[in-house]
């Protein structure tokens, strides 16, 4: 008898695999908030910061924010400078007027 086991994990972080049991849909419902958001941020001039689950893996942020349209996607595997950041966030502000 052979047994094997499937992971589930919405973080798309296991080697060997393309996706994992839940990320498509962890994905989906990401996307879904940055496109509602979307609105509210233009109807307010607003730039709006958006954080998704993921722990050490930024395939959830990745994804959502390149479907969402997100200025700027900032994940754990690539270090990033907090001023650099705030550098930008009126620029993507002004993007909206």
């Amino acid at each position: 008898m052979t047994t094997s086991g499937v992971p589930k994990t919405i973080d798309n972080d296991l080697s060997g695999t393309d996706y994992t049991f839940g990320f498509d849909t962890a994905v989906n419902i990401a996307t879904e908030a940055v496109d509602r958001l979307h609105s509210t941020a233009e109807s307010h001039h607003r730039v709006l910061i958006v954080e998704v689950m993921g722990r050490h893996a930024g395939w959830i942020a990745f994804h959502a924010g390149l479907a969402g349209g997100a200025n700027l996607i900032l994940i754990p595997e690539r270090p990033f400078d907090l001023e650099r950041v705030c550098e930008l966030v009126p620029a993507a502000g002004e993007a909206l007027r």
